[in-house]
């Protein structure tokens, strides 16, 4: 009997959820699908707060030292923390889609950057709009759906250009700054339009929209999709926050002060959420794009990030440029201060939430990514594929060498494989013991090594199948386009 009337009891609630769409206030889901539902049988809320550029140990949580971070950390007490989350690629542009379609962007062609300053040396000119997107997932839901911050998945208002609403998104305010221009009297567009925030800081802007949002029409479900600047470089903050590490260096001043004002204004929107009722349906997710940007490259100016020991950082595939901060807290799933080793990704996102609306069979395309709410209850994971990854990054160091990783890896289990796309230059991790990728075992065990390598070749093959050319979606600006072309076609083979 109890468990009928708990089933009752979910049909009530969601039915009277339901009531506004009788009378037309908003468009109701697609049949049987559902806004993701408490154990009541309400909406839940979906936050996403996304940082750039920040370091797995650039946490207090993590294990950070002196910087300050009291909201995230707070939000990982009363949440779930994986200790082992990954991003789709080891920089911005590509990481970003992967987190918005659930997939490995290569699938679609996309390799490097979308950057409007860079407008006549990128090759790839917006993610598709026919592959599977987040925020459509949730307004197909019911949800209303927002960005706020940093764009970097299109060239936004150009003729011809896919806006953010063909992404799915119901309104926006994006970020239009450059370098320490986007911290402070940065410009912004919002739904199209140009707004100035001039004399104020643009951590305050971030969440002050969100709130807008969120009050606008506080009786449906949204999704506020958060995407800060911080930490990226040049990072600029305000005089008070810089004086709490007075006793750094001055670049280490900016840096963790960039971090601390950010994370004072996270905690301010999650405070709202505890002042408005919100916090126990609103699920919250935190991590960041990529690992830090290395110290000697020579445009890092005051980036000062931490990898926690990690290998590498930014533009590497080595667990320092893909190794991120991983939160994730919901409601009547999450068990507060729970730590888990399962090993995820950004791409896993598009697949919880797909699998908690019931939308799986709405996507145009295959998933890379698997339902995390195993985890999230503390349980494990299981995989039909490992994670992989492909970029041919390099970098020109400021002592004069040359940052290398090679251009593919894969994380299954305890192990991460590392070759070129010509199957050479083999490096394999037993990361269960050697987190840092200091010491290459593939002589000790080369049984793993032979079946990791047929693993890469089969997902190299599959990942760069006939779409992945068919896709691309060419810049008209690209002066050197046959150049890239060649050079993709080259990293492809």
């Amino acid at each position: 009997m109890t468990s009928i009337a708990t089933r009752l009891w979910r049909n009530i609630r969601l039915c009277c959820w339901a009531l506004p769409l009788v009378c037309g206030m908003r468009a109701a889901p697609p049949s049987g699908i559902t806004p993701i539902l408490d154990a009541q049988g309400r909406p839940m809320n979906v936050i996403i707060l996304y940082a750039d550029d920040m370091g797995w140990g650039d946490l207090g949580v993590q294990g950070h030292v002196f910087c300050k971070t009291p909201a995230i950390d707070h939000l990982a007490a009363t949440g779930l923390r994986f200790t082992q989350f990954y991003v789709t690629a080891p920089i911005c542009s590509p990481s970003r889609a992967g987190l918005m379609t659930g997939r490995i962007q290569n699938r679609y062609g996309m390799h490097k950057l979308i950057n409007d300053s860079m407008d006549r040396a990128v090759g790839f000119h917006h993610v598709p709009t026919d592959e599977p997107l987040l925020p459509r997932v949730l307004k197909n839901a019911g949800y209303r759906t927002a960005h706020i911050g940093k764009w970097h998945i299109s060239f936004v208002g150009r003729k011809g250009e896919p806006t953010p609403a063909d992404y799915g998104y119901d309104h926006t305010l994006l970020l239009q700054g450059r370098r320490n221009g986007s911290y402070w009297n940065t410009n912004w567009t919002r739904d199209g339009q140009p707004v100035s925030t001039k004399g104020r800081w643009s951590a305050e802007v971030y969440v002050d929209e969100a709130i807008r949002f969120i009050e606008e029409k506080p009786n449906q479900p949204f999704f506020i999709n958060l995407w800060s600047f911080a930490p990226h470089q040049e990072v600029f903050c305000a005089p008070k926050y810089k004086a709490m590490y007075a006793d750094r260096s001055e670049f280490e001043q900016y840096f963790y002060g960039t971090i601390t004002q950010m994370d004072e204004q996270y905690g301010r929107l999650l405070r709202y959420l505890d002042e408005h009722g919100l916090t126990d349906r609103t699920i919250v997710i935190f991590s960041s794009d990529n690992g830090p940007e290395p110290h000697l490259i020579p445009w890092s100016g005051r980036a000062r990030g931490s990898t926690g020991g990690l290998c590498g950082g930014k533009h590497y595939l080595y667990d320092g440029g893909i190794r991120v901060p991983g939160i994730i807290r919901w409601p009547g799933l999450t068990k507060p201060g729970t730590v888990t080793r399962e090993i995820a990704w950004t791409a896993d996102i598009l697949a919880t939430v797909a699998a908690s609306t019931h939308s799986e069979s709405t996507l145009s395309r295959k998933l890379d990514g698997i339902d995390l709410r195993p985890a999230l209850a503390g349980g494990s994971l299981t995989r039909k594929q490992p994670l992989y990854w492909e970029f041919n990054g390099g970098v020109h160091l400021s002592d004069g060498t040359q940052g290398f990783a090679p251009g593919l890896a894969l994380r299954e289990g305890r192990w991460k494989f590392h070759c070129t796309p010509t199957y050479d230059q083999i490096e394999l991790y037993d990361l269960d013991i050697d987190m840092n990728e200091k010491w290459n075992m593939k002589a000790v065990y080369p049984d793993v090594v032979s079946h990791l390598l047929a693993e890469v070749k089969a997902l190299h093959t599959d990942v760069n199948g006939p779409y992945s050319k068919s896709a691309h979606n060419w810049n008209p600006m690209m002066t050197h386009q046959a150049k890239v072309l060649g050079d993709h076609s080259a990293s492809e083979n």
